[in-house]
């Protein structure tokens, strides 16, 4: 695929953050540190006051399944001119560890995950997706087509993107597991459960991992 040499960054938000979106303020700050060719950050959904530099695109949630709303608000991005030509997915919950660009990210997938009735591999990782939104926008799949699929597996395999297979990775808060910088590891990137920011441990840790306000602030 062909890419430009600065990226943008999607995000896709809907409206069920349990601590006013204080996840996505971290995870842009993550990714404005560690994305080398990172140009603009899109926010499709409800407004963010505080990234008063991100390109708000407005958009509720249409759909009655997770899945059409993902994939109406990513082709909405794409219909929008000032995107650039590839760019890269992103959720609220993904958060960055180590440089990297954006134009080389790979196609991570669940190793011996089947992908159904999106295709032959399982590419709904919990970490971002270079997408292309000419492609992207072409995708044969339907807001209306019965069943249940992933937009990110039905673009990769529609497309045929190479898969590194053992991408995904989710970071656990409790008592006994192990202290987050130690379940991350070496890993490039890492997610985050739904409850996770309910817990002030962790929530104190994220911010003294990224503590500084980004140029989208």
């Amino acid at each position: 695929m062909l890419y430009n040499k600065h990226m943008d960054a999607v995000y896709i938000l809907g409206k069920g953050s349990l601590v006013q979106n204080a996840e996505l303020r971290y995870s842009v700050r993550s990714l404005v540190q560690n994305m080398r060719d990172l140009d603009s950050v899109f926010i499709v959904g409800e407004r963010v006051d505080f990234l008063p530099t991100a390109l708000h695109i407005p958009a509720e949630d249409e759909y009655p399944k997770a899945w059409q709303n993902a994939l109406y608000k990513t082709r909405l991005a794409c219909a929008n001119q000032q995107l650039s030509t590839e760019f890269l997915l992103m959720n609220d919950d993904f958060f960055l560890t180590k440089p990297f660009d954006g134009a080389d990210f790979a196609y991570y997938a669940r190793e011996h995950g089947n992908g159904g009735s999106s295709g032959r591999h399982d590419f709904s990782v919990h970490c971002p997706m270079r997408l292309n939104k000419e492609f992207y926008a072409a995708m044969p799949l339907s807001l209306d087509a019965r069943g249940d699929f992933s937009p990110r597996s039905f673009y990769a395999n529609y497309y045929r993107a190479p898969a590194k297979f053992g991408g995904d990775f989710v970071i656990r808060s409790g008592r006994r597991l192990k202290q987050f910088d130690e379940q991350i590891g070496d890993r490039g990137f890492f997610s985050i459960s739904d409850g996770d920011m309910l817990d002030p441990d962790f929530k104190n840790w994220l911010a003294e991992k990224w503590p500084k306000r980004c140029r989208f602030e």
